[in-house]
């Protein structure tokens, strides 16, 4: 008779994690976890552990050791991404971040806004300010970040739609592998000659520091460099499409918080796009494995477990934010576990809200009076884009005072 182990049972039934909707997610998380701190849960066929509160999931981020992020990503991005940062390790993971990431460090983002992040924002919306009416989501929120990426790498702007389905392909590879397999072999014959004429050539480009720069004294090769472009469209431009799109929802759809930012957006913009991505995170599950049996924090975890790191659980922990299912811009905290935490921590975050400020200062001042079209507050829900895992708005259907 076998020893009964933590994946015997589950404590729910009827969702699986990975991909199937829950239309009331956080009902569910926080039900779940107010029976304690974990659950044991449906994910892609097989049983998971659910991490549910602040504490566990910022402690699992950091202990790189007992979850390390190469033990699931070379199974689930490695086939269609590559070898990227995230299958990394020590001094190889060192040396490749430290090279590629350099131009997304905070003090270096700031650079990016008056010459690329404003003229592109206005550039988008004067396809359709005229209109008085369109959808945020399809007119701007799906095409700002790709944009903004595609420019950073000097990519021909001729080119920009076959880009942006690349990168939507690369992210959406678990509903299909082939397209994203497709995507992945087109986008390395597309990158790869640019790679070679930068070496000869080098600009002010990030694919040109990507082949000249190096760290420790090392360069990174053809394919480290690939793979890293691979990861940057997927995970730098559609998580931010989708934050933006989040926060959009969430102040269309809360009238007194988005008259609030309106009222003063020097003080407030940076505050409601934090405010966004803890009310709804756009990575809300992030899937790691646990190699080796291990007593962690009071759990008995299995050898070859895998793990569910849940941020949007973690981000409305009542033991850590006061009233967590209100959307509140005056809450003024900073939920870094959005970009995750340790040695494998998002390298893009500051890149990434500098878009999110920027989107949304320009488009607060180019359309007056933003609203939701009337009868549009069902299409403006934040609703599942793969599983429970990544979530925002599939329309913003709205429209201002010309």
């Amino acid at each position: 008779m076998s020893t009964p182990t933590l994946l015997d049972r589950t404590d729910i039934e009827g969702v699986d994690f990975a991909f199937q909707d829950d239309p009331d997610v956080h009902a569910t998380l926080a039900r779940l976890r107010a029976e304690r701190d974990y659950a044991v849960v449906p994910f892609a066929g097989v049983r998971a552990v659910l991490l549910l509160t602040h504490d566990l999931v910022s402690a699992a981020f950091k202990d790189e050791s007992t979850f390390p992020a190469a033990a699931i990503y070379r199974m689930t991005t490695g086939p269609v991404l590559g070898k990227t940062l995230q299958c990394m390790e020590g001094q190889e993971h060192r040396i490749a971040r430290g090279v590629a990431t350099p131009s997304f460090r905070r003090n270096r983002v700031a650079d990016f806004v008056q010459p690329l992040l404003e003229p592109l924002a206005h550039e988008l919306i004067d396809r359709f300010q005229g209109n008085g009416s369109a959808d945020l989501v399809a007119d701007f929120t799906t095409k700002y970040p790709v944009l903004v990426i595609s420019r950073l790498l000097g990519l021909p702007v001729e080119d920009e739609a076959t880009v942006h389905r690349w990168a939507h392909d690369l992210f959406y590879f678990p509903l299909d592998p082939e397209a994203a397999m497709r995507a992945s072999r087109e986008f390395t014959d597309y990158v790869t000659p640019i790679l070679e004429q930068r070496r000869r050539e080098p600009g002010d480009d990030l694919n040109s520091r990507l082949v000249t720069e190096s760290a420790e004294s090392e360069f990174l090769d053809d394919e480290q460099i690939l793979s890293f472009l691979r990861l940057l469209f997927p995970a730098g431009a559609d998580t931010t499409m989708l934050a933006l799109g989040n926060t959009l929802s969430a102040l269309l759809t809360h009238p007194d918080q988005l008259a609030l930012l309106r009222s003063d957006p020097e003080e407030w913009t940076q505050w409601a796009i934090w405010e966004g991505m803890r009310w709804e995170p756009p990575v809300g599950l992030l899937p790691r494995a646990c190699p080796e049996a291990v007593d962690w924090h009071g759990i008995s975890i299995p050898a070859l477990t895998p793990m569910i790191f849940s941020i949007n659980a973690a981000h409305r922990d009542p033991s850590v934010y006061e009233r967590p299912d209100e959307f509140d811009i005056t809450r003024k905290k900073m939920s870094m576990l959005s970009f995750g935490q340790g040695v494998h921590s998002c390298a893009g975050n500051w890149l990434a809200i500098a878009e999110l400020d920027t989107a949304l200062r320009v488009l607060l001042e180019r359309l007056p009076d933003l609203r939701l079209q009337p009868g549009a507050e069902d299409a403006a829900k934040v609703t599942s884009q793969v599983g429970v895992a990544l979530r925002g708005p599939n329309a913003l259907p709205v429209r201002w005072r010309r």
